[in-house]
């Protein structure tokens, strides 16, 4: 029987990457009933990986001095993501801000993924090892499991 290795931790960040670029572009297309549903899978994704981000993967970095000095302007840009999306929760969808807030949104989440992928992750590759990164991978899905009830909860209030 062969094991199914688990995907290294970079590989898994960027696949929920483009998950949600996906779920930005679908809610771009969105007509007005569509619209909130599509904003609370942005929500409830964003939130996750976030959340699982800052428990998971940005404890390792700071392992690594080289890869730690990376990690304040991450989590302040996760803190500007979370803030928009808390005003967008408290918006209705024919609110003219919903839309417009959600672009901004997208255009945050766009920057940070970019820097995450074209330096923090070029640069944690150079520094951990691929055991270590599968770890991590495994240690994010566990922990992204362990969060879904949480962030479940969170979105119905």
């Amino acid at each position: 029987m062969t094991k199914i290795q688990t995907p290294n931790i970079i590989t898994l960040l960027e696949k929920e990457h483009r998950q949600v670029e996906k779920l930005f572009a679908e809610a771009e297309k969105a007509n007005f009933n569509q619209l909130y549903e599509c904003f609370n899978e942005i929500y409830r994704a964003l939130t996750l990986h976030t959340r699982t981000e800052e428990l998971v993967f940005y404890p390792a970095m700071r392992e690594y001095p080289r890869t730690a000095k990376y990690i304040e302007e991450a989590e302040q840009e996760h803190e500007e993501a979370k803030i928009i999306l808390e005003e967008i929760k408290s918006l209705k969808p024919n609110d003219s801000e919903f839309k417009k807030k959600i672009t901004e949104l997208k255009k945050a989440v766009k920057h940070h993924v970019e820097e995450e992928e074209n330096e923090i992750f070029k640069s944690i590759s150079e520094y951990m090892s691929e055991q270590k990164l599968i770890e991590l991978g495994r240690e994010f899905r566990k922990t992204k499991a362990q969060l879904e009830d949480e962030v479940q909860a969170a979105m119905t209030t």
